[in-house]
């Protein structure tokens, strides 16, 4: 049995922020700037980002 990985959230869709997904984990967007970042660019210029339930980030620029 695969251990729960609580459920993902996306904090970047085509370029806009989703703030409220922002919110329900308690981050703001200078927080997500900052883990963007480490991909070398900003949020909105990523197609998706996405964060799961260990604080795996998962980050794609729009091409």
């Amino acid at each position: 049995m695969p251990e729960y990985e609580g459920i993902p959230y996306d904090l970047v869709i085509d370029g806009k922020i989703m703030s409220k997904n922002l919110q329900a984990i308690g981050k703001n967007y200078n927080w997500l700037k900052k883990q963007v970042e480490k991909f070398n660019m900003r949020p909105e210029e990523a197609l998706i980002v996405t964060i799961d339930g260990k604080g795996q980030f998962f980050c794609q620029k729009k091409e």
